[in-house]
């Protein structure tokens, strides 16, 4: 953590060159890491949250691409491209994720180019974790902890898959940078654009607003509550308003679907004792201890002199409110929320560990800490995995119709990962999207219905014969049941569908048991079925 006392000076010339090559060499080598272990060659199942970030982002590529081209308005748009391909997710999750996702795709219209994003994105966090804790620290021991930290499991398995916690990392520490940037120097252009940044992280995703904690919380501690008085730093809620609040007030009916039903209370209890527990296994308990340290000999350093830098005020106000979203907004408990914890905690595992070597010469302490920092980093390091196949090529075997083409239905029966892994893949290997020859149709969504945590579930047919004539009125060419997922997942409407098909006689042919990978060691079939020419619908 910063010294709260005595900061280092923090315009020095050589930060942007710097910068870039941490950036760069970064970003290469996870670049390689992607290429190297089969990230590129798995389907987009890797999460459930995944196909639809991916299916998002294509579709606000072809609005520019096409549709404005046909004078299409959005939401029209919109709505005809998620009947088509339904995992369009815009509404359950803010825009801003896919106003950057989508312009990389014009540069290519595949999962790799989403990769690549992850890719530099994951890069600038850690540029910008180096050129935060440079101030604070040698800048060796800085650029070894940033680098670090995109080595965790954690920022790697979010480098292997298309999701926006990335992006709001990054823009949750620019706002550090941005909000410490006002309080040395209070004026109303600085204050707008913090808010234009927290704005930009609301947008991407609703926890975006921790940010709000850091404005009152860091000018507390730095002593400068009288600014609270200024018009400017009010200003900093303005673009907040006025960019976010649309979005907020607009998705607060959808976005509830994504939340639990417990109660703020039972939520609270059960996310503390979570997210305790899973510090030292994202972190390793050696980087967990050490950043502890580190903030405590921070603070302790603070109480003692009386006087907290912009730096360590903003950063504490960074780890106050992130943690108050993870324990009080119930969207459910996982591991990848901690990613905006990220640079807190290796900034202060490399404070602690060069606090624990004070006592050395300068360049003694920086050997002694990048060697401190290392074997807290051996205690959790490990190459995540991402092994998902055999979805893309089941889409591959049935075949998006080309131009010239009568249009084709499918329909594939799995758990969300599942039906997204195909949804995908359809999409990304159509080359008619806008306007689409191709529907994809989910199980879960035409044999039962559900809120977007599966709630209310509810059966749309109850026979055998009643599914095979909703296929019938569909006019359903493909149909795809998934085996491979775990038999206490397998909802009602799945074994109904894998009974009436098994019974549909010279209807349908099953033209391949497709093998599926889900996860390193979870095997499983694919049954595709096709129609047969000839039998009328």
């Amino acid at each position: 953590m910063p010294d709260p006392v005595l900061p280092r000076d923090v315009s020095r010339s050589s930060d942007l060159p710097l910068f870039v090559v941490i950036l760069l060499v970064t970003f290469a080598a996870l670049w390689v890491f992607c290429s190297q272990t089969g990230v590129l060659q798995s389907d987009l199942g890797g999460d459930p949250d995944e196909a639809a970030h991916a299916v998002t982002a294509l579709m606000i590529r072809d609005y520019v691409v096409d549709g404005l081209g046909q004078g299409q308005m959005p939401m029209k748009f919109a709505k005809d491209y998620y009947e088509h391909y339904p995992r369009v997710a815009l509404g359950h999750f803010p825009p801003f994720y896919y106003l950057v996702a989508g312009p990389v795709l014009m540069l290519r219209d595949s999962p790799e180019a989403l990769f690549l994003l992850q890719a530099f994105l994951m890069a600038v966090l850690v540029a910008q974790t180096w050129l935060l804790g440079r101030r604070f620290l040698p800048s060796w021991l800085a650029a070894v902890a940033a680098m670090l930290g995109c080595a965790l499991p954690l920022s790697l398995k979010l480098v292997q898959h298309i999701m926006s916690d990335v992006l709001l990392a990054v823009l949750c520490l620019w706002a550090v940078f941005a909000w410490v940037s006002y309080l040395r120097e209070p004026t109303v252009k600085k204050a707008l654009w913090w808010g234009c940044i927290a704005a930009a992280a609301i947008l991407t995703k609703g926890s975006g607003m921790l940010l709000c904690v850091l404005p009152p919380m860091a000018t507390l501690l730095t002593g400068q509550w009288r600014l609270i008085k200024t018009p400017s730093w009010w200003c900093a809620a303005l673009p907040v308003g006025l960019l976010a609040g649309p979005w907020m007030l607009y998705s607060t009916k959808i976005s509830k679907e994504g939340m639990t039903d417990k109660t703020p209370v039972q939520y609270v209890v059960e996310a503390i004792p979570y997210y305790l527990n899973s510090m030292p296994l994202v972190f390793g308990w050696g980087l967990t201890v050490l950043g502890i340290f580190g903030i405590l000999v921070s603070i302790r350093n603070a109480v003692r002199n009386r006087a907290v830098t912009a730096e360590a005020a903003t950063l504490w106000a960074l780890m106050a409110g992130t943690s108050a979203i993870l324990v009080l907004v119930p969207v459910g408990l996982t591991t990848r929320y901690l990613l905006t914890l990220m640079p807190v905690v290796m900034l202060a595992a490399a404070y602690g560990a060069q606090h624990v070597m004070r006592f050395l010469s300068y360049r003694s302490q920086l050997i002694a800490g990048t060697v401190i920092l290392l074997v807290g980093f051996y205690l959790v390091a490990a190459l995540p995995e991402k092994e998902v196949h055999g979805f893309a090529e089941a889409a591959r075997l049935a075949g998006p119709p080309t131009v010239g083409e009568p249009e084709e239905n499918w329909l594939i029966s799995s758990d969300p990962r599942g039906e997204g892994a195909v949804v995908a893949a359809g999409a990304f290997q159509s080359d008619l999207r806008a306007p689409s020859h191709l529907h994809v149709y989910r199980g879960g969504q035409q044999l039962a219905s559900s809120d977007w945590m599966g709630r209310g579930y509810k059966t749309a047919a109850d026979t055998p014969e009643a599914v095979l004539r909703l296929l019938d009125d569909r006019k359903i060419t493909w149909v795809m049941v998934d085996l491979s997922v775990a038999d206490n997942l397998r909802r009602s409407h799945d074994r109904l569908l894998e009974q009436a098909m098994k019974g549909a006689g010279a209807a349908w042919k099953l033209v391949r048991e497709q093998e599926v990978v889900r996860r390193p060691g979870q095997k499983g079939q694919l049954l595709v079925y096709q129609r047969q020419s000839g039998v009328a619908l």
